[in-house]
Formats: structure tokens, C-alpha cells, sequence
């Protein structure tokens, strides 16, 4: 494992799989005892994500990930960065725009998704400027 595969791994699978509705591939990449921390602070396991995935009417349009950064530890790669996201459920498109900490742990030499926790960035504002 190094940082260029983890970068891989989270743009190729990760990104890719939730833009064209893979919902295997992001099964198979998730650890058994995965966890979604969302920036409102709900906490999800794999199979609550998959079950929100397949049964919620989410269409994701484009994701963008920004000033990643990669650490290594043994087995254990942290990604962290930004990311901006466009997106639609139940046909009302939304933006966002958060930083991430994503966990990934090499198994039998393959990568899993153990973690993931989105904290919003809230819009630049012009108040006070002139």
C-alpha cells in the first residue's frame, strides 16, 4: 500500500461507484464493520449506507476531491481533504461542500473502506467587506 493507491483506491472505486450507483462495488470495498459519520452527526454501518443507497433515490452528479493529503500507518491509510459534491435525492438537487477523514485498512493485500466522517465547510461570505 501507498499513497498513490489509496488515492486510487478512494477516486477509482469509492468516487466512481457512488456516481454510477455501484452498490457492489462499494459493498465489497467497505469493511464488514464499516461507519459513515455524517456532517449532521448521524452515525451509519455498512449495511444502513447500502440499505440509504439502494432505497433513497440518491443520484450523485459529481464529486470533487481537493488538498487531499495521505498518511501511512502499518496497514492503516487516513485520507483526508475536501471535497464538493453535487447531488439529488428524491429529485431536489443539492451542493455541498465538506472536509473528510476517511480510514482505510489493507486486508490480504486488498484495500477496505473502514471509515468515513464529513464535516460541513460553510459558504465564504462577503459580510463586512466592501
Amino acid at each position: 500500500m501507498n499513497q498513490d493507491t489509496v488515492l486510487k483506491t478512494h477516486r477509482d472505486i469509492f468516487c466512481k461507484a457512488l456516481l454510477h450507483q455501484d452498490w457492489a462495488s462499494l459493498a465489497e470495498l467497505y469493511a464488514d464493520d464499516y461507519m459513515l459519520v455524517r456532517s449532521n452527526g448521524t452515525v451509519l454501518t455498512k449495511d444502513d449506507v447500502l440499505t440509504d443507497l439502494r432505497t433513497g433515490d440518491l443520484d450523485f452528479k459529481s464529486i470533487e476531491l481537493m488538498n487531499e493529503h495521505v498518511r501511512l500507518i502499518g496497514s492503516v491509510a487516513i485520507l483526508t481533504g475536501d471535497s464538493r459534491t453535487i447531488a439529488k435525492r428524491d429529485g431536489i438537487a443539492s451542493e455541498s461542500h465538506f472536509r473528510l477523514v476517511t480510514v482505510y485498512v489493507e486486508t490480504e493485500e486488498k484495500l477496505r473502506l473502514l471509515y468515513f466522517q464529513s464535516t460541513d465547510i460553510p459558504p465564504t461570505s462577503n459580510i463586512g467587506t466592501t
